[in-house]
């Protein structure tokens, strides 16, 4: 009977846990945030804890379970809503060479070495870091690189994002504010906050807003 049971509870919770991955949506490994892992990390913990320990109660178990997909959902909602919690929640990439140029005192804050951005960049298939123009180091801690040859734009990065413009970003290209904004007015586009993107390619802004979607 003991046997039956614990069948019973782990297919159930195995059905139960793919639901909620499907509720939860759709992310490659690779890219999931310190939120994202924390949840699935739990989540794992009360399943795998649910099944062992039957002095646990499979309700609760299931309650807990649902309070974290609701959760993990309402925060994906708020962070798509507002980069300012998006970069709180999971988080700032690192520009780690920028045109060309190593950025050593962004390496140190991030705790990264010569060996680690060297490893990464021959996983792409790059033997030396002067065919690399722009690597960035994503919040997943995976390192994105773009060679000169592949390069098109003046920064890798949005300089506006959901409205908000990123000021380290536009700091680095050399551009201000004012210039942004009196470009965006050129373009028709009164009111920053309704900038969904603002790109930096071949010398030009390139903006899209919420009228010309």
């Amino acid at each position: 009977m003991e046997l039956i049971k614990v069948i019973g509870y782990t297919a159930f919770m195995y059905f139960y846990l793919i639901f909620i991955i499907r509720v939860m949506g759709k992310r490659e490994v690779g890219s999931l945030s310190i939120f994202d892992l924390a949840v699935y990390f739990t989540i794992s913990d009360l399943i795998t804890m649910s099944i062992v320990d039957h002095q646990i109660s499979i309700i609760n178990c299931i309650i807990a379970v649902a309070i974290l997909c609701t959760l993990q959902k309402i925060i994906a909602f708020l962070t798509l809503k507002s980069k300012k919690i998006r970069d709180f929640i999971d988080g700032k990439k690192s520009l780690i060479v920028n045109d060309g140029k190593i950025d050593f005192k962004e390496m140190k804050r991030q705790k990264y070495t010569i060996d680690d951005l060297y490893a990464q960049i021959r996983s792409e298939g790059i033997d030396s870091i002067t065919n690399v123009k722009w690597a960035v180091l994503e919040n997943s801690g995976k390192l994105s690189v773009i060679t000169y040859e592949n390069s098109i734009s003046n920064f890798p990065d949005p300089l506006i994002s959901d409205g908000v413009m990123i000021l380290e970003n536009i700091k680095k290209t050399n551009l201000t504010n004012e210039y942004i904004t009196n470009k965006a007015y050129e373009n028709g586009i009164m009111k920053i906050k309704d900038i969904k993107l603002c790109l930096y390619v071949d010398n030009k802004l390139i903006f899209l807003s919420k009228k010309n979607k």
